[in-house]
């Protein structure tokens, strides 16, 4: 058996401990019940010193990599005779000797004032006279039990006040906050903000209510929260420093109030401040110590070494469940485990002989089945049974026992776990079964105790019992308002596959208002360690290059819910590919425990991480605002005084305006504003605001919960509102635009420069992405990802008690909602342009054409944004505003000048409009060579033919190019390959990048590559080619969706460039035609690499102005000819002479196909 295997293996290596008194006494590989000093749950180790002496341990090692026994080393630290030493193993690596002191202790004695108003600003600084106040022992509140001073009940808010002492202020590490509260607070040192949860408002009014219910927790066995004080050199003070907290309770009619502060330091040095740390906080001497690596929660062996590098003893941690632990055992000096952990403590007397490692095997795997099933379950041994259970619930030891084969006949979610006497058994494995039910997106099935989300008491789903909650709508005080987290594991299951991933994680009810509006709640996913994933990894969105996430959620559209169910998502990503941060989606048909739960659109978290993906950075050193500079991570301070000095000084003057733009992405944030509003966002700027700063960044703004855009449905026709005078305005109420709200954007407004930038860059949007027909487009491209499942959402909720209104006819019910935004993007449009002109007294507006004669020579860049590369393009811009206009040349070309309505040899030019202006950029030839080519991208193997994201490149010319030093991007500028010293693309011949040559080689055994790329490939991203000088050669930025070839993604085929002498920008010009590609090939199915070389098909002249030729063709053929848009505009057959004449002037494209080819030649029509 294989638990006897893994005990014969500990007791063998229990006996290396030779004459020392340390041993490894205690691990676990899984925590979530102990807090470090950072307020993480790390993994931890337990030694302990059994003997009679105290043991030095300065350079003894501890270690998990066998080859490495020194992998991290012990600092000057003892252990006294028949005592213990905790160590984290967290990754952090610290090896300081700490001192800790607890400096605001429960029951330490606090002035206090429950307000009727709000209170003096300066109540939150140490020279305020608080004699007025009342007095009292911590804890303050009511009805729970905990609070020794006992408060009114219903009190809204308290503010608390409590001076202490500290000494040798440079001394401290660690600065921390230890707080019980129910069930909100905001606290400051001196003044200054350190921590707060469940609250907005900066600072919060005293009569504010919670966003959410949050419960204490030491009353009922739990620990207090902890808020690890970030920059607190920079607040604290020699002597006597002041801590102010003013705490909330979510209404006048909640049952319990409580606030329990502790305020504690950790030092280098010893140190008499305060008192020593009482133990629920866990803050010992010396238990600070971090490893510099984690435990696996599979199998890991851990090896205590001493100074001499002697193995000390030796430790298999293999297969531990979440909390529980492994240890030597109390009675025998065996290696044990434990369900009751015991740090720094003697280990616990109920003991196991160990875990059951054998996994449970399924006959069936989960998902959508046809037709019933018969279910067996396999993996127990002898002594062993399987017990489970159908309902979602984990099984325990009185659940069902397996003893045959399960009728699987309806919707079911089995849950299974291995028992046996006297071991802990082994983790549950799930499977969720759906009978007879067919889906065309992507699906996802949960899998919890019912109770978790339905009991009335506990449940997070639930009202909760009768008259503990406001009866009336949003129901405040209901279960689903508390911030309670509960297990779940669920199953992905990609579109149209039995293939899935699964994971165990925490659940939350996720959302405002919708909680209580909408019968069908958002739910958000965390990743934790205490659940056995630490990370969802998984390509969950198409569209993004990065595939873990610690978090995500589940959104029913909110306001938007059962109306047209996207329109957040719409917007959102209708400002994909510009500078904006926001969450990207995934419809997902869901399941809790086997009953179909409707469509939810999967979304990103905005945090931290995800931030940090986006942009390569450490979400460490991300500072995380939302609102009114409230923290979410981080802190505030930077941004506060930023404010400070926005709102004292005159942005008018330049170098004030300077100070402000090292500081803020003004770029982005001018986007942010004219984005919101052209939606007519008015559940903004006074909410739905988070912003973010790294070291590396200027502050940039986060684009989100867009549902009041383009008419919440109330006021569904409200295209003609003027936003930006709203987001301007200096006096509005509380909600939506406060004055703090618009503060920013008003000073900044009053700076002509960043006046004309914020003009220029609405233009450009209304320009191009704005455009009605781009709109309407991008509406129907998002509800054909959602249409499949509507019947089945609608048809799920509709008769829902909380949907008040009737629906009949489904698709006609969406089909309302969705015209009405399509209305909205075709009126909006002429009608913002007036808003521009008044609020800034503009003349008038005027278009501006770019004419560019050959787009193979070069573009025009407009306003440093646009990159315009039609052969006419046409926008509107406006009177005193200049527009920046850049001519910039294709490789093998240089700008030689401007003509049109003006003639200049400067590639940069600026246009101040009275009136209609055509431009035209010219460009003179440099060299004979051609560009290389980007010929082929797999960005999404299939899972049986698996290569990895790889790139094609091709070199046209009949000479090698030699490509030492040049570069390959995606869109992020960050993720950067440089081509090897020395690298030659021969001429007319192929080289192929990949991102995992282990990949690569196992299905491409005998191809040649360059390689590892470093980075890898999303559905919508972009490849760029630059050489070794930075100037960029070729870029392709391609999506897995109209008007781009979907049939790359994930499927087998690879996007291939037709034939390597067309427009490689356009998506018409690619499609899939090999199965799993043609690296190092031509791509076309019907030309091997001759037959494209000595092709001398003629197509002229070009440009045309009327009459197109085709010559040198003798075989039958066909002629169609596509718009740059794809659009066909006509077709011919079997003749020479092709007549144009009736066709605007711009770029089109003639495909010619005969009985062997398909030839596609780009021409211009002037």
């Amino acid at each position: 058996m294989r638990q006897n295997q893994y005990l014969m293996f500990v007791l063998f290596s229990g006996l290396l401990l030779n004459a020392q008194t340390v041993r490894i006494n205690e691990v676990v590989s899984s925590n979530s019940v102990y807090f470090d000093e950072d307020g993480d749950t790390p993994d931890w180790i337990e030694l302990h010193n059994f003997g009679t002496q105290t043991v030095n341990l300065e350079n003894w090692s501890i270690s998990d990599d066998l080859n490495n026994l020194s992998k991290w080393n012990f600092p000057n630290v003892n252990i006294p005779a028949n005592d213990y030493l905790l160590l984290w193993a967290s990754d952090k690596d610290r090896v300081q000797i700490t001192a800790s002191r607890t400096l605001v202790n429960q029951g330490d004695l606090f002035n206090y004032l429950i307000p009727n108003s709000e209170p003096d600003a300066n109540w939150t600084h140490l020279d305020f006279n608080d004699s007025s106040w009342d007095n009292g022992s911590s804890g303050f509140g009511y009805a729970d039990g905990d609070d020794t001073t006992l408060i009114p009940n219903g009190t809204l808010s308290v503010y608390l006040r409590k001076e202490f002492s500290i000494t040798n202020v440079d001394d401290i590490i660690t600065l921390i906050l230890d707080i019980d509260y129910d069930d909100a607070f905001v606290a400051y040192i001196n003044g200054v903000e350190i921590a707060r949860d469940n609250i907005n408002g900066a600072p919060p009014p005293y009569n504010a209510s919670t966003i959410l219910d949050h419960e204490a927790q030491m009353y009922n066995g739990g620990l207090p929260d902890r808020f690890s004080v970030t920059d607190f050199s920079s607040i604290l003070v020699e002597g006597t420093n002041l801590l102010a907290i003013q705490a909330h309770n979510v209404s006048s009619n909640s049952s319990d109030f409580t606030v329990i502060p502790f305020l504690s330091a950790i030092y280098s040095t010893g140190n008499s401040s305060g008192i020593d740390p009482p133990e629920i906080l866990n803050l010992i001497d010396n238990n600070t110590l971090h490893t510099n690596f984690k435990i696996s929660t599979t199998s890991e062996t851990l090896t205590l070494s001493d100074n001499n590098g002697t193995i000390i003893d030796q430790l298999l941690v293999e297969g531990l469940t979440p909390d529980t632990s492994i240890g030597v055992s109390n009675f025998s000096n065996n290696i044990v485990s434990y369900l009751t952990t015991t740090p720094n403590a003697q280990n616990a007397d109920i003991e196991f002989i160990g875990t059951i490692q054998n996994e449970i095997i399924f006959s069936e795997n989960g998902g959508l089945k046809e037709q019933p099933i018969s279910l067996s379950l396999f993996g127990n041994e002898t002594g062993h049974v399987i017990r489970y259970t159908l309902d979602g619930s984990k099984p325990n030891a009185q659940s069902l026992i397996f003893s045959g084969p399960i009728q699987i006949t309806e919707n079911t979610s089995v849950r299974a776990q291995i028992y046996a006497s006297n071991y802990l058994p082994s983790k549950v494995e799930t499977e969720s079964y759906i009978i007879g039910a067919s889906h065309d997106i992507d699906v996802l099935l949960l899998s919890a105790n019912p109770d978790d989300f339905f009991d009335e008491d506990n449940g997070i789903y639930v009202y909760g019992p009768e008259d503990t909650y406001q009866p009336w709508d949003p129901f405040f005080g209901a279960n689903f308002w508390e911030d309670w987290e509960r297990p779940v594991h669920f199953s992905f299951y990609e579109n149209n596959s039995n293939e899935s991933v699964k994971f165990n994680g925490g659940v939350k009810i996720f959302g405002g208002w919708s909680r209580g509006q909408n019968g069908q709640r958002s739910l958000s996913f965390f990743a934790r360690g205490q659940y056995g994933d630490s990370k969802f990894e998984h390509s969950f969105f198409d569209n993004v290059t990065y595939n873990d996430f610690e978090a995500f959620i589940i959104r029913n559209s909110g306001q938007d819910w059962l109306k047209s169910s996207m329109k957040d998502i719409m917007l959102t990503s209708l400002m994909r590919g510009s500078e904006l941060d926001f969450q990207e989606y995934n419809p997902v048909a869901t399941y809790i425990n086997g009953e179909y739960w409707g469509m939810y659109n999967m979304r990103e978290k905005i945090n931290e991480h995800m931030l940090a993906s986006k942009h390569n950075l450490n979400a460490d050193e991300i500072t995380l605002l939302t609102n009114n500079a409230e923290v979410i991570e981080g802190s505030n301070q930077e941004y506060i005084q930023l404010i400070d000095y926005i709102n004292s000084n005159d942005l008018s003057n330049e170098a004030n305006f300077e100070y402000i733009r090292q500081r803020i992405d003004l770029k982005q944030y001018a986007l942010y504003q004219a984005s919101n509003i052209f939606f007519n966002n008015t559940d903004w700027p006074g909410n739905n605001i988070k912003f973010w700063k790294h070291p590396d960044t200027k502050w940039r703004w986060i684009m989100y919960d867009t549902d009041f855009g383009f008419g919440p449905f109330w006021n569904i026709s409200n295209y003609n509102e003027d936003t930006l005078s709203f987001a301007l305005y200096p006096d509005g109420p509380g909600w939506p635009n406060p004055p703090w709200s618009t503060l920013l954007f008003r000073k900044l407004i009053t700076n002509i420069a960043f006046r004309n930038q914020f003009i220029n860059r609405y233009a450009d949007e209304l320009n191009t992405r704005f455009l009605p027909n781009n709109v309407t487009n991008h509406i129907d491209q998002i509800y054909a990802t959602i249409e499949p499942e509507v019947f089945a959402h609608y048809n799920r909720w509709k008769d829902d008690p909380s949907v008040e209104y009737e629906v009949n006819d489904i698709f006609g019910h969406v089909g309302y909602f969705i015209d009405n935004m399509k209305s909205f993007g075709i009126n909006r449009h002429p009608i913002v342009k007036e808003h521009i002109k008044q609020q800034f007294d503009l003349p008038n507006f005027h278009p501006i054409t770019i004419t560019n004669l050959n787009t193979s020579e070069g573009f025009v860049e407009v306003n440093e944004n646009l990159h315009i590369q039609e052969g006419t393009w046409t926008g509107d811009y406006f009177e005193t505003v200049p527009v920046k206009l850049t001519a910039i040349a294709e490789f093998g070309y240089e700008f030689s000048h401007w003509s049109g309505n003006l003639f200049s040899n400067n590639e940069t030019i600026e246009v101040a409009l009275t009136g209609a202006f055509e431009v035209i950029p010219n460009f003179t030839s440099t060299e004979t060579s051609i560009p290389i080519v980007i010929n082929e991208i797999n960005y999404k193997s299939s899972p049986d033919f698996n290569a990895d994201d790889w790139i094609e490149l091709y070199n046209p010319n009949s000479s090698s190019v030699d490509l030492s030093n040049w570069q390959i991007k995606d869109n992020d500028d960050t993720h950067i390959f440089t081509i090897p010293e020395g690298t030659q693309i021969e001429g007319e011949d192929f080289l192929i990048f990949v991102k995992d040559a282990s990949d690569f080689i196992n299905v491409f055994p005998n191809m040649n590559y360059l390689g590892e790329l470093g980075f890898g490939l999303g559905g919508s991203d972009s490849v760029r080619l630059y050489n070794s000088t930075g100037t960029l050669q070729d870029e392709v930025s391609y999506e897995s969706n109209t008007p781009w070839p979907s049939c790359a993604d994930e499927t087998g085929y690879t996007l291939e460039l037709i034939t390597p002498d067309l427009d490689n920008t356009l998506p018409e010009n690619w499609d899939c035609i090999n199965v799993n590609g043609s690296p190092n090939a031509i791509n076309s199915e019907s030309l091997n690499i001759e037959d494209y070389k000595n092709n001398s098909i003629l197509v002229y002249p070009n440009p045309v102005k009327s009459i197109l030729y085709i010559g040198q063709i003798n075989d039958q053929f066909d002629i169609d000819v596509y718009s740059i848009l794809g659009q066909k505009v006509t077709s011919s057959r079997a003749t020479n002479q092709l007549d144009l004449s009736r066709l605007e002037q711009g770029v089109y494209f003639v495909r010619i196909k005969t009985k062997t080819a398909t030839i596609i030649r780009k021409v211009v029509k002037h």
